[in-house]
């Protein structure tokens, strides 16, 4: 992923503010937790419709869904799955805004990467336990 902050990236996708969220790392380059190697970020049916039709992403088969790809972003179509109830409307309804955008709330969060169960994912819930630490929500 480039250099540009979290912030800038997103803002240059032009995103409609209630139809995503942004999730996984970008969260945690939001709050300054660590940097985010890439931009992954949960739409709304419509807007992935949308963006779909525009013809500028590359279509990429992952999990048994279509994702919309550019270089270091991942549109997802959806969030919920067996292992993670919550689904993309819920995500965005409960988003943490930062700067004028949606990101996953760290409690979503660590949700959402326990049901991912990866390495990477086990150590990010680390870093968010111990920024919740030092940030305790009011």
């Amino acid at each position: 992923m480039s250099s540009t902050d979290i912030f800038t990236r997103v803002k240059t996708l032009n995103l409609p503010f209630g139809q995503y969220v942004v999730v996984g790392s970008g969260t945690l380059e939001a709050l300054g937790i660590r940097p985010a190697h890439d931009l992954d970020i949960a739409v709304t049916r419509e807007l992935f419709g949308n963006l779909r039709e525009d013809g500028s992403w590359m279509e990429e088969k992952r999990y048994e869904k279509t994702f919309l790809v550019k270089p270091g972003i991942d549109i997802i179509p959806q969030l919920s799955w067996d292992a993670y109830p919550t689904t993309t409307a819920e995500a965005i309804a409960s988003a943490l805004v930062i700067a004028g955008i949606p990101f996953m709330n760290l409690e979503e969060l660590k949700r959402f990467k326990k049901a991912l169960g990866r390495e990477k994912d086990m150590a990010d819930i680390i870093l968010i336990e111990e920024y919740e630490k030092h940030h305790p929500i009011e």
